[in-house]
């Protein structure tokens, strides 16, 4: 599954939501079979939909000052609406298109990273970074070292190997080692 966004607020009486969006097209959600509604710290990225979480479908889709507003086929109102203010909506994986070079952030998951054919360490995750690059995080297994390095993902400096979990890194000379003291 993969995390599509929250739903923010509760919109009017109707039982729609607000919606703060993670996927680039929150459009493409209309008429989607397959979408599961989850609380906030159940991650469905690696597991099955399990209760609280339930299977829902969109009855509407519409943009107000905007921003997207759901509503869903089981909400029939603001009542049955309010106590899922802040839940995750997931969808199916099958679900997303991937242009040609793009891939998914849960991918990147346990890749080796090496640099000049050493193995330097493994992805722990990739996060959004406040520049609009992504950061790899990266569990440093280099000879005395411990923690994670935090490494911006600039497509000059990697070049990937998903299907063989092999990431090469040509970073600038001491980027591995800016938070050493």
């Amino acid at each position: 599954m993969l995390l599509a966004g929250h739903l923010a607020k509760v919109q009017g009486l109707k039982g729609e939501f607000l919606f703060h969006a993670v996927m680039d097209d929150p459009e493409r959600l209309e008429g989607m079979e397959g979408l599961v509604l989850a609380p906030p710290q159940l991650d469905l990225e690696h597991a099955q939909p399990a209760p609280p979480a339930r299977d829902t479908s969109l009855r509407s889709f519409r943009w107000h000052q905007d921003r997207p507003c759901l509503a869903f086929a089981n909400v029939p109102d603001r009542t049955a609406a309010e106590p899922l203010k802040g839940w995750a909506l997931w969808m199916p994986e099958s679900a997303a298109t991937l242009d040609e070079g793009e891939s998914f952030r849960h991918q990147w998951i346990g890749c080796e990273v090496f640099i000049a054919g050493k193995k330097v360490g493994e992805v722990l995750r990739l996060d959004p970074g406040p520049a609009g690059y992504d950061m790899v995080v990266m569990r440093d297994l280099r000879p005395g070292r411990t923690g994670q390095r935090d490494i911006p993902y600039i497509k000059a400096w990697w070049t990937l190997d998903l299907p063989n979990r092999h990431l090469d890194l040509d970073p600038p000379e001491g980027l591995l080692d800016v938070n050493l003291v």
